[in-house]
């Protein structure tokens, strides 16, 4: 029996050994033995020098880089030696022995899927209709609290840059209050990642009675605020088992910030081409030179 030791250092294509190592035949176990003992140098080896090296064949090899998931030798070798993720490697969970490098690698291509996953399921017309809301509001009230709240402010921030009347506060009173205020002609943006915030709810309640349209950004389908909602925005709620899935949904999020901006600005280019350039001047001003 062969005892395998636990690297420091963790490496997918390391993982992938041991997970298969009982089911290898004798002869794969001898291929598996030979590069988790010389892992530095397999890289450098063709298929025919490790066959020798291993009291096999370069058939035997190419079937033990299809067990653990590679579609051959060289691909092996490719993922060995610059320590990448391959495809399959991207969707495999976090570990506590994963170095840096791998983890750097797993928690990018997650935010990765997350922005693709996001892009997907959000539907073109209700992002039409809340561009159109929002280009032709007299004013523009955000709600959102703790990490909604965040995002919120980043929305604040995004569309005062290209000139959009707006106002936030991290206040529940305060969201009732400037809800209350609001009436046809006006936008108010909720933010609810798990869709069932309390203060958030009543907000946009209080602001559909009032006549604003209402546009809800959330990870939720069942959402108890779609009631009071025009528009409905949904984010990715794709989640990653040992990390927190806060940072998924702010990027989810912004990413939708990000296209509300756009759209209203190159929908209304001439109205707000000159805010950008304007407001680029003021803020260049507060820079040290």
């Amino acid at each position: 029996m062969v005892v395998i030791k636990i690297e420091k250092e963790y490496t997918e294509y390391l993982s992938r050994i041991r997970q298969s190592y009982d089911f290898l035949s004798a002869s794969e176990k001898r291929i598996a033995d030979y590069i988790l003992e010389e892992k530095d140098n397999v890289a450098n080896i063709s298929i025919n020098i490790l066959a020798e090296n291993t009291g096999t064949s370069p058939p035997t090899i190419s079937r033990f880089c299809k067990t653990l998931g590679f579609k051959g030798y060289n691909e092996l070798r490719f993922y060995i030696e610059r320590e990448l993720l391959s495809p399959a490697g991207e969707m495999e969970q976090i570990n506590e022995n994963d170095s840096i490098k791998v983890l750097k690698q797993k928690t990018f291509q997650f935010n990765k899927s997350v922005i693709d996953d996001t892009m997907m399921i959000l539907d073109d017309n209700e992002v039409e209709k809340a561009v159109t809301a929002i280009s032709n509001a007299s004013k523009v009230e955000l709600f959102g609290e703790g990490g909604s709240g965040s995002i919120a402010l980043t929305a604040f921030n995004l569309f005062l840059h290209i000139g959009i009347p707006c106002r936030v506060s991290n206040d529940a009173n305060l969201h009732a209050l400037a809800a209350s205020q609001l009436k046809r002609g006006d936008v108010a943006i909720g933010f609810a990642h798990s869709g069932n915030i309390r203060n958030t709810y009543n907000s946009m309640k209080i602001a559909k009675e009032a006549g604003a349209t209402t546009i809800l950004i959330t990870g939720n389908i069942n959402s108890l605020i779609k009631e009071h909602s025009d528009i409905v925005l949904y984010a990715s709620t794709k989640t990653k088992p040992f990390l927190s899935d806060l940072p998924a949904a702010r990027i989810s999020e912004i990413c939708i910030i990000g296209i509300l901006q756009v759209g209203v600005l190159t929908r209304n280019y001439d109205k707000y081409a000159g805010n950008v350039k304007k407001y680029k001047e003021i803020l260049d001003v507060t820079k040290l030179k």
